[in-house]
């Protein structure tokens, strides 16, 4: 705690960023686990489609069973009167919307990842302005001192990196793992999408 303290104002700005990328860490660990984004469920659902008549039912399980796959499969049952063009357009534009909803709060790491070097940098300038100070008053002989303060100055830019680094591999991640289920959700989509619309798909063959 002392060192924390020794580091001066600009800590507290760097605490707050550090609690908040282990909050999202975490809560992102938890809720983008495969199971709870491409739920079985829903997968045994899309198996069970075979004709128009199954459409209703698996409708139904994705209105019981929450989350940003069911939702798109939800999108993709509704609306047939459309043609498998504008289905395929409806299906990427859902696609989007529902990629914005797993990709929330990794925007609060990429700033997080930008800002605490800053920070850190910011609390090492700041520090190094009152060691100038010091010296102009007592000039260099006081050595000890100068050496104490320039470590205190440096702690600012050490817990800078120190949140920067892991928020930089955990949103590289989260991110590259986002990316995967997306791609996922898009290969069940177009099966989806060919079961709707045999006709056509046989005929492009």
């Amino acid at each position: 705690m002392e060192w924390l303290i020794g580091g001066g104002f600009i800590m507290v700005p760097l605490l707050i960023c550090s609690v908040l990328a282990l909050a999202v860490i975490i809560e992102r660990a938890i809720n983008l686990r495969r199971d709870n984004i491409l739920k079985p469920e829903i997968i045994q659902t899309i198996a069970a489609i075979h004709n128009p008549e199954d459409i209703p039912f698996a409708i139904s399980k994705c209105e019981v069973i929450s989350g940003p796959f069911s939702n798109l499969l939800r999108r993709i049952l509704s609306n047939n009167h459309l043609t498998r063009e504008e289905k395929f357009i409806d299906i990427q534009a859902a696609g989007r919307q529902e990629a914005k909803s797993l990709e929330k709060r990794l925007l609060v790491l990429e700033v997080i990842t930008a800002i605490a070097p800053l920070l850190g940098l910011l609390g090492t300038v700041l520090g190094l302005e009152d060691i100038f100070g010091v010296i102009s008053e007592l000039g260099l002989g006081q050595a000890k001192a100068f050496s104490a303060g320039l470590a205190e100055a440096i702690r600012t830019t050490v817990f800078g990196l120190f949140i920067a680094i892991p928020s930089l591999v955990a949103y590289s991640y989260f991110d590259k793992k986002v990316g995967i289920f997306i791609l996922e959700m898009e290969e069940y989509s177009m099966r989806i999408l060919n079961k709707l619309y045999p006709a056509q798909d046989h005929n492009k063959r």
